[in-house]
């Protein structure tokens, strides 16, 4: 096995048994967090309602996050993703009805999860003959993305220019209306070589921010690549 880089999240968590269990926990505990969308869409496209996805969502994060559940991790588990749609699946498999799910989560709610939110990208999800595991894989490649913009927003923010954030976004994903370079000069007062560089700038900056997402969730340095080289293709296959 590759050299461990034990600075991102996910090689902490699956180093639980080697290390400190309670800064395992947190590490997994900000993952959880992080991509729980994935998990309630899965839930949600097994046929639950809202309110039995989310019930039986926090009672998964519940058992998930149990100090019990880290000391059988496999150590070889080396991508989040992969372990988590393995896990959700294996947990519905098991829990034949809410009110056990319920139970086995003790009533506590790991995480907070805004379902609201979550319905509405729910809902706005094409219609598709895909599979279960097919949609689990896109939805976390969006997650992952999504993440990734909105750190670079935070960032426009923070320096004062979330209008120029907003003009560029188009040009950066193609997530949102894509505003023409002449429109972005004359409302920035630039010209449109300044625009465009500045466009170049954004996606080399989003490339770095989006392995610095990326590498929270695999376990080697030499993942990051293939990773996003996979996200990118699941996004491309929309």
């Amino acid at each position: 096995m590759g050299t461990r880089f034990q600075t991102t999240k996910w090689s902490v968590v699956i180093a639980a048994g080697r290390g400190d269990a309670d800064a395992s926990r947190e590490a997994l505990s900000s993952l959880c967090a992080a991509y729980w969308f994935p998990v309630y869409g899965f839930v949600r496209g097994q046929g639950h309602n809202e309110e039995d996805a989310r019930d039986l969502t926090q009672s998964y994060f519940a058992t998930l996050l149990d100090k019990n559940f880290l000391e059988g991790l496999e150590p070889d588990a080396g991508r989040f993703r992969s372990f988590l749609l393995v896990s959700i699946r294996n947990f519905l498999h098991n829990e034949r009805d809410r009110e056990r799910a319920a139970k086995r989560g003790g009533g506590r709610e790991p995480l907070s999860l805004d379902t609201a939110d979550a319905e509405q990208r729910f809902n706005r999800e094409p219609s598709a003959a895909d599979s279960a595991e097919e949609r689990f894989e896109r939805r976390w490649a969006l997650t992952v993305v999504r993440r990734a913009v909105s750190r670079l927003e935070r960032e426009f923010e923070e320096s004062g220019q979330p209008e120029r954030f907003r003009l560029l976004r188009g040009h950066l994903i193609g997530d949102g209306p894509t505003v023409p370079h002449d429109r972005i000069a004359r409302e920035l007062e630039m010209t449109e070589t300044a625009v465009k560089s500045m466009v170049r700038r954004l996606r080399k900056r989003f490339g770095v921010v989006l392995r610095a997402e990326v590498s929270q969730t695999v376990e080697r340095r030499e993942d990051v690549d293939d990773e996003i080289r996979y996200l990118l293709r699941v996004l491309s296959e929309r």
